[in-house]
């Protein structure tokens, strides 16, 4: 069955996973998907080598990233208040729009961590595709928490007002949810969302890593990251497959989750309409420099002492 991965990590989100974009491209052929997607954390230092990977081998690159979100820039000063969003590139304009934003949330850091506001969101709006999302979400965190749903639309549609409604998705997690309740708890309240606000769902498999033998690598980078051992018995364990899945593999996930073929078909289907949608080109082998406007008054200093300079 086609399934279009929208995002994932790599050995670029620092010890979160351990697989290059060339491998994770070279799974994705193997796989015969027709387009992979790449957000590593707070960085796209590896855009340039998945796309070549990419275009190699004929698989249509999805760029985007994950940053550190929160409401209002001046609000929030504590690590505990910053919640993380997924962003796509659409277009090659709005890859370069994505860039700056990483630069931007890059300079605007709390304990190390990288964020934007929904201000910076508005004003780089052209074409954005945004997840609300898994673990780290804030909706994550307030269904988890069974907060009011009122207090969760207000946050939804806040980001919508800011950004075009079309390109917001919620988002629900692929994975076996009799190992976890709360994923089950959180996926049923989200499709309740979607459904009440008519908001588009597209359906994510957490991987970390390319094969399933790799399991026990990531295991001991994630160790390492919390400073444990593995021997540690309070050092993370994850309790999923986190490998590179196909299509067929994912449908056998929902399918023992309960959710219908119709369901399940729908979820792929938006997946896919996305992954359609997005046309990054990137100039190779071309130095690019930004179109830099030169202040008035700067020009005015230069007429009055042009006469006085030396040309060496």
């Amino acid at each position: 069955m086609e399934f279009t991965h929208l995002h994932g990590h790599s050995t670029y989100s620092f010890l979160e996973a351990i697989w290059t974009p060339k491998k994770l491209v070279e799974k994705s052929k193997e796989l015969w998907f027709k387009a992979i997607g790449l957000t590593d954390l707070f960085s796209m230092y590896w855009a340039v080598k998945l796309y070549e990977s990419c275009r190699e081998n004929s698989i249509n690159p999805i760029i985007g990233t994950e940053l550190g979100f929160v409401l209002n820039m001046t609000w929030y000063n504590k690590i505990e208040n910053i919640w993380n969003i997924c962003l796509l590139a659409k277009d090659t304009e709005w890859y370069q729009n994505l860039m700056r934003i990483v630069s931007y949330a890059n300079e605007e850091w709390i304990a190390g961590k990288p964020k934007i506001d929904i201000d910076i969101l508005w004003e780089c709006s052209k074409w954005i595709i945004a997840f609300m999302w898994w673990e780290p979400s804030r909706i994550w965190k307030m269904i988890y928490r069974s907060e009011d749903d009122d207090k969760i639309l207000e946050i939804i549609h806040m980001i919508q007002d800011k950004l075009w409604k079309d390109n917001v998705y919620l988002e629900i997690v692929a994975q076996d949810e009799s190992k976890d309740q709360n994923l089950w708890k959180i996926n049923k309240k989200i499709l309740e969302i979607a459904n009440s606000e008519w908001i588009s769902v597209i359906t994510w498999n957490v991987y970390n890593y390319v094969e399933k033998k790799d399991r026990e690598a990531r295991e001991m980078a994630l160790a390492i990251k919390d400073w444990k051992k593995m021997f540690d018995l309070d050092r993370r364990k994850p309790i999923w497959d986190f490998s590179l899945l196909s299509g067929d593999e994912i449908y056998e996930i929902l399918i023992k989750n309960w959710y219908s073929d119709a369901q399940i078909k729908q979820r792929f289907d938006t997946n896919n309409k996305i992954a359609s949608e997005i046309n990054i080109e990137i100039i190779m082998w071309q130095a690019i420099f930004p179109n830099y406007q030169t202040p008035d008054d700067v020009k005015q200093l230069y007429d009055s002492i042009k006469d006085s300079l030396v040309t060496v």
